[in-house]
């Protein structure tokens, strides 16, 4: 194959007797096609719309009514950081890396610098070492994005945007979690990377799990956002359904499960994916 970097895609053409996408416009020209498969992480609403794909849709509900005009997109805040400690000091006893560390819990959170309650409410993190940003990287849940999908800024992503990178709130509650779930961390949120911007945003559906499938005859839509290394399979089995073998293991994330009612079950995390 060969990638094209710096092109941007406007556009799709379709066919006359058809919904069938037949090339794909770029600002460096169009590309003729036979299939397109999109898998653009938060950016999905955009080719969602370029699609001409609904941004309302009905669910049928648990009590077996249909529940109308339901938005399709929203965005999730993710919030992240790194504690400038020896990654080291998080092995395992005999020198070996740890798993992902994730706590969920309605214990209450206390400020790890002056004591005061942070939240009563259930709460949750996780965390690792990293060597890459040398020190223990993690999170705290994510808050949604409380705007209209089309007008959330989506560009710059990342530490380049002025509104979805953390603050002190944050860091405050995150370092303060760590205090709580470990003593090595007591007194260490100066230690925190204030230099390093994090933050991101996600795109999900209306249960907050990716939708698999193929719209318009011939576009396959990988509508995953920020579920990272647990989705690596997934590009295996997408490019056995292209081939015609159908997967049993995405058939549970197909769009028409909306409709039918077979959602993903609710989070009890205050991970809205868990």
């Amino acid at each position: 194959m060969r990638i094209a970097t710096g092109v941007e895609v406007l556009g799709f053409e379709y066919g006359n007797n058809s919904g069938a996408v037949t090339g794909v416009v770029t600002n460096r020209g169009t590309i003729a096609c036979d299939a397109v498969v999109v898998g653009a992480g938060p950016w999905v609403l955009k080719f969602w719309d370029m699609l001409e794909l609904p941004k309302a849709i009905s669910i049928k509900g648990p009590d077996g009514e249909m529940h109308d005009d339901v938005p399709m997109w929203k965005f999730w805040c993710l919030e992240e950081g790194t504690l400038g400690v020896d990654p080291d000091m998080h092995k395992t006893n005999n020198g070996s890396m740890p798993p992902v560390i994730h706590v969920d819990t309605d214990a209450p959170l206390y400020s790890d610098v002056d004591g005061s309650l942070i939240t009563d409410k259930l709460w949750g993190l996780y965390y690792k070492p990293d060597f890459n940003f040398g020190g223990i990287q993690g999170g705290a849940s994510p808050y949604k994005v409380d705007e209209d999908p089309d007008k959330v800024a989506l560009d710059p992503y990342g530490p380049d945007s002025p509104d979805f990178i953390v603050g002190d709130d944050f860091i405050h509650m995150w370092c303060s979690m760590l205090a709580h779930c470990q003593k090595r961390f007591e007194g260490k949120i100066s230690a925190y990377k204030h230099k390093e911007k994090s933050g991101g945003l996600g795109c999900f559906t209306p249960d907050n799990f990716p939708v698999f499938d193929t719209f318009r005859e011939n576009v396959y839509v990988i509508a995953d956002s920020n579920h990272g290394y647990k989705m690596i399979g997934v590009g295996k089995l997408v490019a056995q359904e292209l081939v015609g073998e159908k997967s049993k293991l995405l058939e549970p994330f197909r769009f028409g499960r909306f409709a039918k009612g077979e959602l993903h079950p609710v989070s009890h995390s205050p991970f809205p994916w868990s």
